[in-house]
């Protein structure tokens, strides 16, 4: 029977040392993240010129200096990607609410920007809210509302 129960160790030992390696190895992942609500004062129906590039105030200034804007508000909003989001591939959803014409619903679009602020990714289809797939290395969030008028925004992240 010593020798059953000293089998028995062994292969649990060795079951053990086989496991442990790949469980403590395994990241977890951050919690969903949800950001503050914000407001954009006015939105704009033009924002992308021929060329595709954000021709938002608050977006040209971000570009430009390559900081949290202090027009901020003004016609969009960026936002910082938290630290634990930054390296990794995550789902986005941003969603906005309108003024109180109900003829103007919100039409939030995403724009995804690196840490040189170079545009990396835009969610923009025709619609209320938008959704998509946050690379890893995006450092910034940009959205507006397409449509116009104050809009209340915000944004949800979750790790993939």
């Amino acid at each position: 029977m010593s020798k059953k129960l000293l089998i028995l160790g062994l292969v649990l030992a060795l079951c053990a040392a086989l496991v442990g390696p790949a469980a403590a190895g395994k990241k977890k992942k951050p919690k969903p993240y949800k950001s503050e609500e914000v407001t954009a004062l006015v939105g704009h129906p033009i924002f992308n010129s021929a060329s595709g590039s954000v021709v938002a105030v608050t977006a040209q200034e971000f570009i430009n200096r390559c900081e949290i804007p202090t027009t901020n508000g003004v016609d969009g909003y960026v936002f910082e990607v938290p630290a634990a989001y930054q390296k990794i591939q995550s789902s986005i959803n941003a969603t906005g609410v309108g003024t109180t014409d109900a003829a103007s619903p919100a039409d939030v679009d995403i724009y995804l920007f690196d840490e040189a602020c170079a545009i990396i990714g835009a969610f923009n289809a025709a619609g209320t809210d938008e959704s998509g797939v946050l690379a890893a290395g995006t450092k910034y969030i940009f959205l507006h509302n397409y449509i116009g008028g104050p809009t209340t925004l915000q944004y949800t992240l979750k790790a993939l």
